[in-house]
């Protein structure tokens, strides 16, 4: 269904033909019965090809091809290792603990702590964000306006530049950079913990959790604002 290079490559047959002389053809069928689920399924080129042996491939061998398939392959619900779900889950648990515990009595500077939600959820982690990015595009646009009344200012005055906005520039922008640093990291972390749940087997998420968890647990008692 699938070749090498990823792509799809399936075919949607007719089980009894569309049109008169082809394969398995039923004159008394309706064109919406030729054209409906029942009378379709899935083939790869090469048994499409060899099912236009209509003899070996007869209209039953075919329906009952299909729903053999279906009742292995359709209805097959997918499963969790459940033992893995939990191992991760109570791991993440301790993770999360500790770096409240590491936030709230081991900060550098706790005064200026960058604020941690251990608790709090991707959606959450997405919004906040999302808010950030939109803090930063507004302190962009207030230094350019500002950065422009001086020029005009300067240039109707006949004065000499003065110096750059300092707080908004070093640190209004250099706070909303460094709060939006610290989110994306824990919304990678939300995210993985919830996709190697599902995809235990791949090493390359893991390696990932467990780089940026370590990253994580020392902005936990590092990260903080710019005064």
């Amino acid at each position: 269904m699938v070749n090498e290079k990823n792509l799809f490559v399936a075919q949607v047959c007719h089980i009894q033909a569309a049109e008169p002389k082809g394969e398995r053809f039923d004159p008394n069928q309706s064109d919406e019965q030729r054209r409906s689920y029942d009378n379709l399924i899935l083939l790869c080129y090469p048994h499409h090809v060899e099912t236009d042996d209509s003899k070996q491939y007869s209209t039953e061998r075919l329906r009952l091809m299909k729903a053999d398939h279906e009742r292995v392959f359709g209805q097959k619900l997918f499963q969790i290792d459940e033992r893995l779900l939990h191992k991760v889950s109570a791991e993440m648990e301790r993770y999360w603990s500790h770096i409240d515990h590491l936030h709230r009595e081991h900060h550098v500077v706790s005064e200026l702590a960058i604020e941690i939600d251990v608790n709090a959820t991707y959606l959450t982690l997405a919004n906040q964000a999302t808010a950030l990015v939109t803090s930063m595009s507004e302190i962009q646009d207030y230094l350019i306006e500002s950065e422009r009344l001086k020029a005009e200012q300067e240039a109707a005055t006949g004065t000499e530049p003065g110096p750059n906005d300092f707080e908004m520039l070093y640190l209004g922008l250099t706070n909303t950079i460094t709060k939006l640093s610290v989110t994306l990291v824990q919304m990678e972390i939300r995210y993985l913990e919830e996709f190697i749940k599902l995809n235990p087997s791949d090493s390359a998420a893991r390696q990932r959790l467990e780089e940026r968890k370590s990253e994580f647990a020392q902005l936990a008692t590092g990260a903080g604002y710019a005064d």
